[in-house]
């Protein structure tokens, strides 16, 4: 917990045993990112391997990450977290809440940052793939029966289009628990603030509901937006944030509340649920310290009786919930408004400079692309010696304030040989863009819903995109049929008061619409916070400006920090392929098991240089 103007600086060492690998494959780097952060300032402190930097290996010297909480670097007061970018380290529990406090809160809402919830999907180890109980604040308890899935089911639940999961006896099942929920004390007649972060792993969303409590909307992905009343329940997929304001009761039963956590390994078509509670607790209620919550989450899920929930952020699946929204209780991002505009948005219609349309095509590609992460990050790239990308560059020109692009794609590279699953190109996916202030880019963002696939929670780092449109159909889309919509003006926007978010679930048989200010030099990762789909390459990279700009005052340049320029990483960049291409063999390793697609090529790498 910091506050507003606050400078914060990390000293970072990697002390990980160098005996040990992680579960992915990969090695015992590590890095650290500040999700919601943009690093305004300090694009190098953003923590993305091969993107940003190098990753940390064991014994490297310290790494000074850090951000001014301020305009600064672009953090405002608001709810964010932390975590590693390094392969499965982020599902293995490396995170944390990161709370910004204003400086003049509101003194009508207690707002204490211990009032936190982080939420996340738990896996009995590394190397189980399916979950079987759910963390509030890294508590919780698995119920006398826990999800079991074949192999098929376990690699779908992965791609994100559900495992049908079965419930098999829990044979750990103890008399008695070392381990209770997570308790949240509160007074009566009085207005909280909760903070709410989505610290999931897979295509897991998770809803929030309060025993016999509603709640107020205020804050999404750490910025305000215009109050949503009357909620009983919210949504969050992999990523995003909520704050919501609990008005407390005047009388009380004498068994304290629960808050409801409800997810499901298919969330299409809600099958295989998990759930978990923590406490709500007001004075001299008690605490029934011997329950856990039913194995089949009975009575979990009150979103189905329309007279009683009213449900924001759902799962955007649903072509009748999202068409009847938001009269019939569901209030998606499309319904929702900024409590701030953005006057140049879309001033006089110039403001936008280009738009690029990405589909996701084969489940967990943009625009049928894998990234394929280079030696030398990108940041760190001298241009001049730039080689194997794909996507497009867009160099300014005009003059100020009738500035335009002109736009020209990468060569493309070739599609791999292969079934048609494997039928996506690798390569160093980037879109460049002008640094530009004042000026947009727009991007559509289209999911064409092949097999029932996630509504994939996409991420942007280096801040937020505001959300100009959204859409959703009963029919099968793709690329072309959006762009030929929009050719016809069919894709509606809405630029006053637009919401603002850094990771937005884009609807199945729909699109989204975001705008992106050019006002932050640097390389930025864009991609599927789904774990298991970045780590096989649905991401690209948001490029705006050029390291060594032709004026070192046009903003165009950008700080590499203490960083070494036009360096290759001791560690190869990870496989896209969804296996590793690579196994890291260390002397005296404990005994580590890797999954590998079979055909894939494996290379062994022996990192220990002080033994042969």
């Amino acid at each position: 917990v910091i506050c507003e103007g606050d400078e914060l600086v990390v000293n970072f060492k990697n002390d990980v045993d160098g005996r040990m690998t992680n579960a992915d494959g990969s090695t015992n780097t590590t890095t650290l990112h500040f999700h919601g952060i943009r690093e305004k300032s300090r694009p190098w402190s953003d923590g993305v391997p091969f993107v940003t930097q190098c990753p940390i290996q064991p014994g490297d010297p310290t790494f000074h990450y850090g951000f001014n909480a301020s305009e600064i670097d672009g953090a405002p007061p608001g709810t964010y977290w932390y975590h590693s970018h390094v392969g499965s380290q982020r599902t293995n529990g490396a995170y944390g809440a990161l709370v910004i406090k204003e400086r003049v809160p509101d003194a009508s809402i207690v707002d204490d940052a211990a009032n936190t919830l982080v939420l996340q999907e738990w896996y009995e180890s590394s190397t189980n793939q399916i979950p079987v109980s759910i963390l509030i604040n890294g508590k919780g308890r698995v119920g006398e029966k826990k999800l079991f899935c074949e192999d098929d089911e376990t690699l779908n639940y992965l791609k994100g289009k559900g495992g049908n999961c079965q419930y098999i006896t829990n044979e750990d099942f103890p008399d008695s628990f070392s381990t209770n929920y997570a308790e949240f004390d509160v007074e009566k007649t009085t207005s909280y603030r909760f903070r709410i972060i989505g610290a999931i792993s897979q295509n897991f969303p998770l809803q929030l509901s309060i025993e016999d409590h509603k709640f107020t909307a205020i804050a999404m992905d750490s910025l305000d937006i215009e109050p949503v009343p009357d909620l009983t329940n919210v949504w969050l997929a992999a990523g995003e944030r909520y704050d919501i304001v609990v008005q407390t009761k005047t009388s009380v039963p004498e068994k304290a509340y629960k808050i409801k956590i409800l997810g499901y390994a298919d969330i299409n078509h809600k099958l295989s649920p998990l759930c978990s509670i923590a406490w709500l607790k007001y004075p001299n209620q008690k605490i029934d310290y011997t329950y856990v919550t039913p194995y089949d989450c009975s009575g979990f899920d009150n979103s189905s009786d329309l007279s009683f929930s009213r449900t924001l952020n759902p799962v955007p699946n649903n072509y009748a919930e999202w068409e009847g929204s938001p009269g019939n209780g569901k209030i998606f991002i499309k319904d929702i408004k900024s409590t701030k505009n953005q006057p140049t948005i879309n001033l006089d219609n110039l403001a936008n400079l280009n738009t690029h349309y990405i589909e996701f095509i084969g489940d967990i590609t943009f625009n049928n692309r894998r990234m394929k992460y280079p030696d030398v990050p990108f940041l760190l790239q001298n241009p001049e010696k730039i080689t194997g990308r794909c996507g497009s560059k867009c160099d300014l020109g005009g003059n100020f304030p009738d500035l335009h692009t002109t736009c020209k794609d990468f060569p493309e590279c070739p599609v791999n040989a292969g079934s048609l699953e494997d039928d996506y190109c690798e390569c160093q996916h980037v879109i460049q863009q002008p640094w530009a202030p004042g000026y947009w880019a727009e991007t559509v963002l289209i999911n064409n819903n092949k097999d029932h696939t996630a509504a994939h929670p996409i991420h942007q780092h280096g801040g937020w995109y505001w959300v100009v449109g959204m859409g959703k159909y009963n029919k099968t889309i793709n690329r072309k049929f959006i762009m030929d919509e929009d050719k016809k003006n069919l894709l509606n926007r809405t630029f006053a008061y637009a919401p603002a978010k850094d990771t937005l679930q884009i609807p199945q048989n729909g699109y989204a619409i975001i705008r992106t200010p050019l006002d932050n030099a640097g390389a930025w990762i864009f991609h599927c916070h789904i774990n298991y789909h970045v780590e096989i390459g649905m991401a690209m990279v948001l490029q705006i400006g050029e390291q060594g700009g032709k004026h070192p005052l046009d903003g165009q340049d950008w700080c590499t920090g203490p960083l070494e320029q036009n360096t290759a990483c001791k560690t190869p960049p990870p496989s896209p392929k969804g296996g590793p291409g690579f196994i890291n063999w260390f002397f005296g390793m404990e005994p580590a098991h890797r999954c590998v697609k079979p055909g894939t090529k494996v290379t062994w790498l022996w990192v220990n240089k002080d033994h042969n």
